[in-house]
């Protein structure tokens, strides 16, 4: 079983999948560590680790496609992917799931969003502040999705959309667009900005029960507090993602670090707050890597 096969069955088995988005290959390393199933990568975490940047647009499709080569040859898991709106029409669509797919992705998510949206939600923005929340038409959408699942050479590859018209048009129109992506031959749904516990269920009653296909759950809905993952897992969701856990991680933990230093002058006391030398090496090179630089006979 590939990793391509390994993805699905993991969305079709009784566990839902927790995905955090990786903030660089390091990062899911750390992540696959941890025990986690699978990787993801995402825009606002590669805008922040490539560019130091939120995340505006300013990735191509094909620097987007590196990081999730990079991804896929630092862990051993899947690895899921952020598409955005693909990058302009369906050409384009088809061209960011060639590269994707050659990159070595699972699979990948297409939204409905704007070609040209400015950005994205940013930290602390509640749910229908973004961007005001606009979509393309729904026949937009279907397009995206038809021309993803045409232009793709592995049919274990997963196609994802996501729709974020709930928030702007509401639950009756955003579940419409879910089931004419199922149509048009999308293999998973995310329907985003849940408002309620009530509307989660709906989501999933409509789209899995119903049509038995997997359904993600928003990383930020409406809900609060957010829903646990057994909490969604109990609602029927196969898929969620944290993407920008591991970032905001990393950020505080250097700037905690680097604050102490740049006040003391003294790194000696941050010993206890620093991975040991031993385990920082054996994150970043993995056995493959010691065996290839290592000369005969060199102790390991």
């Amino acid at each position: 079983m590939n990793n391509r096969q390994r993805f699905r069955a993991h969305l079709a088995g009784p566990k839902m999948l927790m995905v955090p988005i990786a903030h660089d290959p390091l990062c899911a390393r750390i992540i696959e560590r941890a025990g986690f199933q699978a990787v993801g990568v995402g825009g606002a975490a590669s805008a922040a680790a490539l560019l130091g940047r939120p995340d505006a647009r300013l990735l191509s499709a094909r620097e987007m496609a590196d990081v999730v080569w990079r991804t896929v040859d630092a862990v051993g898991v899947p690895v899921f992917a952020d598409a955005d709106d693909g990058y302009g029409d369906a050409t384009h669509v088809a061209w960011t799931v060639r590269q994707y797919e050659s990159a070595g992705a699972a699979g990948l998510f297409l939204a409905d969003r704007p070609a040209r949206r400015q950005r994205g939600r940013t930290v602390g923005e509640a749910v229908g502040e973004a961007e005001d929340d606009t979509v393309v038409p729904a026949a937009e959408l279907i397009g995206r999705i038809e021309a993803a699942v045409a232009a793709r050479r592995d049919p274990d590859m997963l196609i994802m959309a996501r729709t974020d018209a709930l928030a702007a048009h509401g639950i009756d129109e955003a579940l419409d667009r879910a089931h004419r992506c199922v149509d048009a031959g999308a293999d998973a749904i995310c329907v985003a900005h849940a408002a309620s516990a009530h509307q989660m269920r709906r989501i999933t009653e409509e789209i899995t029960a119903r049509r038995g296909i997997p359904a993600m759950a928003d990383a930020s809905p409406g809900v609060m507090p957010p829903p646990t993952a057994a909490e969604l897992q109990q609602m029927g969701y196969a898929l969620t993602l944290y993407p920008t856990l591991a970032s905001r991680a990393l950020a505080r933990a250097v700037a905690d670090v680097m604050g102490e230093l740049s006040w003391s002058g003294d790194a000696g006391p941050l010993a206890d707050r620093l991975a040991p030398f031993e385990e920082f090496h054996a994150l970043a090179r993995p056995p493959e890597h010691r065996e290839a630089v290592s000369p005969p006979g060199a102790r390991r």
